[in-house]
């Protein structure tokens, strides 16, 4: 029942998060660019080490579009997906949390299987793109609140990670 509701929720998290994905590639001309060749391709996201005591988000399917963005795969594009053209990003939540917290410096850590040349895309892409959140910040509200923003933004996410290390059982 409990995920029965959460499941309108996942699809809009999976909306934004399209389009923040889509906003950091589309900074990137590159990226576009490396995109473009995998048209059609699908992209799918699965979780590993999930907390227990947390919902597991639900299943992301992306597809690459002819811009080289991604759009929300639902089932309803007219033309199936070839799974020779199908890549499956493996993403372990304790490591990701660790990276994250470390710094997010190099390739983020992921198992890949399938599609070896986009898998190698998604490599470069895990390696070179980056949010500038504070400058995209700035040109909201300017650079001061911006710089006191993502200060903020980083404490709190420190503090989340202290209080999840405190909640994840130990081995």
């Amino acid at each position: 029942m409990f995920q029965t509701l959460l499941e309108p929720l996942g699809r809009e998290a999976q909306a934004r998060v399209t389009l923040l994905v889509n906003h950091v590639i589309a900074a990137e001309p590159e990226a576009m660019r490396r995109l473009m060749d995998h048209t059609g391709a699908l992209v799918e996201v699965e979780w590993t080490g999930w907390p227990a005591f947390l919902p597991p988000p639900p299943p992301a399917q992306w597809r690459v579009t002819p811009a080289g963005l991604l759009e929300v795969e639902d089932g309803s594009a007219a033309d199936p997906v070839d799974p020779a053209r199908t890549l499956v990003v493996s993403l372990d939540q304790p490591a990701l949390t660790a990276w994250a917290f470390a710094g997010a410096q190099g390739r983020p850590p992921m198992a890949v299987r399938g599609d070896v040349g986009l898998a190698a895309e998604i490599g470069w892409l895990a390696e070179h793109l980056r949010w500038d959140i504070e400058d995209d910040l700035a040109r909201v509200v300017g650079d001061a609140p911006a710089r006191q923003l993502a200060q903020f933004g980083r404490a709190a996410v420190q503090g989340i990670q202290a209080l999840l290390q405190r909640l994840r059982p130990q081995a």
